[in-house]
């Protein structure tokens, strides 16, 4: 059974209550739920881990060893394995205390506003491992002040006489993790720099920014023939913290537009004389030719 905080709640006690009351009822919720674990927030984005403690044999005597373990996505497809042994291990971990006393842990270093999600499991000295706990869900707290990664390998793909395409990898929310909340690309016929971007044109119609590490692409549209375009990328997430300038590739438009069609042919009248047979065939290939 898993018990969690509402986001933004902290687990209290009241300050009449003395210290052996209070410890008397934490072990009487550990002998009521003694597989229940929670996850508590703290302002530093760190989280607190809560559980009862089992025992060597069952629930008789004092565990050896726990292993605690989180990622920032969830199980899926019930494939518990799979997602524990990609997980993040917890360290250093704490020492097993008497079956059916509160243990907790103090995991630090995690980003703000993310959500984790943590199981613990239990071994004695052989080590025999106890099965996996019930996964505690939490999201930290904090302020958001990690701005998406730039965009490195923006690329034109191809152009045609009105459009350029275009590919990158996408960056994440807090730096390479997660996925960022949207995009601003622009264009010009100019290298564009961090102090003139606000005069580049912003493309309409951007696509959202897709998980960290994914192949994007989009194309623009409108363009002039036979005209050289620079582009870059700037990824913001939902504060919005946003990133550096991407890398700045150019692309030329096709030239599509021909050479205008000649309205003024005519004889040069003083090029000599005009045979009024050849006259009338040359007349005659020249009107077909329109």
């Amino acid at each position: 059974m898993l018990i969690a905080p509402r986001a933004g709640t902290h687990t209290r006690h009241s300050g009449n209550l003395p210290p052996r009351t209070l410890l008397f009822l934490l072990a009487a919720v550990a002998l009521f739920c003694p597989c229940a674990s929670l996850a508590q927030t703290a302002a530093d984005s760190s989280v607190t881990l809560l559980w009862t403690a089992t025992g060597d044999d069952g629930n008789v005597g004092n565990a050896s060893y726990y292993d605690i373990r989180y990622k920032i996505v969830g199980i899926a497809s019930a494939d518990t394995a799979t997602w524990w042994s990609t997980a993040t291990k917890v360290l250093p971990m704490p020492t097993p205390h008497a079956p059916g006393t509160p243990d907790s842990m103090l995991v630090r270093g995690l980003l703000p506003l993310t959500t984790y999600y943590f199981i613990i499991r239990v071994a004695d000295e052989v080590p025999n491992w106890s099965g996996y706990s019930n996964l505690a869900v939490r999201t930290t707290s904090g302020s958001d002040v990690t701005a998406p990664r730039a965009v490195t390998d923006l690329a034109v793909t191809a152009t045609t006489g009105t459009s350029m395409s275009l590919r990158w990898t996408a960056p994440g929310d807090d730096g390479g993790t997660g996925t960022a909340a949207s995009y601003d690309i622009r264009y010009s016929t100019s290298a564009i720099t961090s102090a003139n971007w606000g005069t580049a044109v912003q493309a309409t119609g951007e696509p959202a920014p897709a998980v960290a590490g994914t192949q994007q692409t989009f194309t623009i549209t409108g363009l002039n023939p036979s005209r050289t375009y620079y582009v870059a990328i700037r990824a913001s997430d939902e504060m919005p913290n946003v990133s550096a300038l991407s890398n700045v590739p150019s692309g030329t438009t096709l030239d599509t537009i021909p050479p205008a069609p000649v309205h003024d042919l005519s004889l040069d009248p003083d090029s000599g004389t005009i045979d009024p047979v050849v006259s009338a065939a040359e007349y005659v290939v020249a009107s077909n030719a329109r």
